[in-house]
């Protein structure tokens, strides 16, 4: 699936912000790091041991990924890193971070009093791990948040946009979120969408569209990031109406444990697809054994 000029300039065009925008990033990025700061202090300041179950510093194999080791994640209450261990956000990244609130927040769907997303604890957490190149497994046993969606996005635009500056190009999409409704499929679209004013393009696969309309819009939108179930994923990358294969980033939500049915048998059968070892994320969600009398 390869690029068309249009789809390689669109992020080249980007606006570039104003004198007082880069003055608002500084000033946010200097209250990131405030922030980061504390919450280290606060590590530091703990004693004893800590259990499996409080400390994120350790890593463990995990059958659902194939064999995958991942860094187990905790809603970013326990940081385990020093502060001068952790790498500090992009203006892009932050940039793209307060698109998204900004979006959500005049659709009624983020309050106005909520504090930036860029402080979100559980988003610090998140971007040390993955600006490293490490796995994340999200330990809570809930679904994914819309504020964790927009520091997947964000992090993702900008790998992209760097990664562009260094002369790479992206031939298919660079992020694959699966999820297991078309519900769900629109919660993470709604929160991506705002990153098309950076010229970051997302496209939504599921049942509730017909494959033929999901067909025209992949080669006409070239997207950088892809929401999809497995089973209409499946569908398309069977008439080969797309390529995974370049996806860098995976992130898997929704995954019901112990690791097995239909969902795991088709999230396995699309990591087939993709080539190399990309960034992953999962969320498996508390098993519950009434669902399954």
């Amino acid at each position: 699936m390869g690029k068309s000029n249009d789809a390689m300039k669109k992020r080249k065009n980007r606006k570039s912000p104003s004198c007082q925008k880069l003055k608002n990033f500084t000033k946010r990025s200097l209250l990131y790091r405030h922030i980061v700061s504390i919450m280290a202090a606060k590590k530091r300041s703990k004693t004893g041991k800590r259990s499996n179950s409080q400390g994120m510093c350790f890593r463990q194999e995990t059958s659902f990924n194939l064999g995958k080791t991942m860094v187990p994640l905790i809603n970013g209450n326990e940081p385990s890193y020093d502060s001068t261990e952790h790498v500090y956000p992009s203006k892009f990244l932050i940039m793209c971070l307060n698109t998204i609130q900004n979006s959500l927040q005049n659709d009624g769907v983020l309050n106005i009093e909520d504090k930036p997303l860029f402080a979100n604890a559980w988003g610090v957490e998140f971007w040390n791990y993955y600006s490293n190149g490490q796995d994340i497994m999200e330990k809570s046993g809930a679904d994914s948040t819309r504020e964790q969606i927009a520091w997947m996005a964000s992090a993702a635009a900008d790998t992209i946009a760097r990664k562009e500056k260094e002369g790479l190009s992206f031939t298919g999409p660079f992020l694959l979120f699966l999820v297991p409704s078309q519900e769900k499929a629109f919660k993470v679209r709604q929160v991506w969408k705002p990153l098309e004013t950076v010229g970051i393009y997302t496209l939504s696969l599921h049942s509730g569209t017909s494959i033929e309309h999901q067909i025209q819009r992949l080669k006409s939108s070239e997207p950088e990031f892809l929401v999809s179930t497995p089973e209409r994923l499946l569908e398309l990358l069977s008439l080969k109406a797309v390529n995974t294969s370049e996806v860098s980033f995976l992130v898997i939500d929704g995954l019901e444990a112990p690791f097995e049915g239909s969902y795991f048998d088709g999230i396995k059968s699309i990591r087939q697809f993709i080539s190399g070892n990309p960034h992953t994320m999962s969320y498996p969600v508390k098993f519950n054994p009434a669902l399954h009398a």
